[in-house]
């Protein structure tokens, strides 16, 4: 069997490694030399450090991150409204870990034979039942017996494949995300909710933390903002014992984007399937995605192997997956329902219901692949 994975991001990385593991040999392409640099933080719940620990990256994983041990909900004046105890929660699963991206993505890379990476883009792909014609930019074509888009929410792969086109749907947030020294004393995963607004810190090392911070905005003044907007104005009112890392921004590489999601009826069309983001991209309200990047590799990997038929495969793959990143898809979208409440009732939410609802919310996800 010819497999072409079409990006080398963490989904990409994790597809790679789960079917070598498998004994499968793959060709992996990317357009961009950076794909492993850059990013900021990510927070891994349980699911996603057990799919992680699965790959077989338990002790890299456990080196390179940062333990999680409880997630702390706080109102725009500090005040604690619910406390969620992690190593309890994920007991039998996995505990939670933060990392850098680009640690997580060398991770996955750690071991692999470099040649599986070519750095060329594809331009067309002509896909049937019996395999896929692959034409790329530098004129090359080839022929593979599954296309894996592994190439996030805008996926170029989607794009060409599948039929009508998706695009990915603003869900009225933009966010800034960066990592700074911490000088702030925060030693958990915590959040301050405003009225309009978030601002979330976690330390991903003993000595760094990463900050996520958004604001809801009508997709016209979404343009408004960018990467060079200063945060101090913006965060300054709530931030509280990080207003030290909002006045560190400006030195930091900070990453700005609108948040999107992305639900598609079928993740396969012929012999092209659709991994992470560029199948299932969601808001972060829930941070999983990189967890469910590493899961779909993990079951797609496990099902080729497995089924003596591709397209049983497939249809095995999402009938699997989609439940799961269906299930996220509306947990964010309550998460970001509750969260624009009138903060008087949101606060009252969380302070008598916070870890319920943080447990039912999480609940599916806990089960086994």
């Amino acid at each position: 069997m010819r497999i072409l994975i079409v990006g080398a991001g963490i989904a990409g990385l994790a597809a790679r490694r789960a079917l070598v593991r498998r004994g499968f040999s793959v060709k992996v392409i990317e357009r961009t030399r950076s794909a492993g640099l850059g990013g900021a933080g990510l927070f891994l719940p349980g699911n996603g450090v057990r799919a992680l620990c699965d790959l077989g990256l338990r002790d890299g994983l456990f080196l390179l991150s940062h333990p999680v041990n409880a997630q702390r909900f706080y109102d725009e004046r500090g005040r604690l409204l619910t406390e969620v105890d992690t190593n309890a929660y994920w007991q039998g699963v996995a505990p939670c870990r933060a990392i850098r991206r680009s640690d997580l993505w060398q991770l996955l890379n750690d071991g692999m034979d470099p040649s599986d990476i070519e750095f060329r883009q594809i331009v067309g792909i002509a896909s049937s039942p019996d395999g896929c014609h692959v034409a790329f930019a530098d004129g090359g074509m080839d022929a593979f017996d599954v296309v894996i888009g592994a190439d996030g929410v805008n996926s170029l792969v989607r794009g060409l494949a599948f039929n009508p086109p998706v695009t990915p749907e603003y869900v009225g947030n933009v966010c800034w995300r960066f990592i700074v020294p911490n000088t702030c004393s925060v030693d958990e995963w915590s959040v301050m909710l405003g009225a309009d607004r978030s601002l979330l810190a976690k330390p991903i090392s003993k000595t760094e933390l990463y900050i996520y911070a958004d604001i809801s905005v009508d997709q016209a003044a979404a343009r408004d903002y960018s990467q060079e907007t200063a945060l101090l104005p913006l965060f300054g009112d709530m931030a509280g014992p990080l207003r030290p890392a909002l006045e560190l921004s400006s030195e930091a590489l900070v990453h700005f984007g609108e948040l999107v999601r992305l639900q598609l009826g079928s993740w396969y069309q012929d012999r092209v399937v659709l991994v992470g983001d560029a199948a299932h991209a969601s808001p972060p309200s829930m941070a999983q995605g990189a967890c469910l990047a590493v899961e779909d590799a993990l079951v797609l990997a496990e099902e080729l192997a497995a089924s003596p038929s591709i397209e049983r495969a497939l249809g095995r793959y999402q009938d699997r997956q989609k439940v799961r990143a269906d299930w996220v898809h509306r947990q964010c979208a309550a998460r970001d329902k509750m969260r624009r409440l009138p903060p008087a009732l949101r606060n009252m939410l969380l302070g008598f219901a916070g870890g319920a609802i943080y447990r039912r919310s999480y609940r599916p996800l806990k089960k086994p692949l």
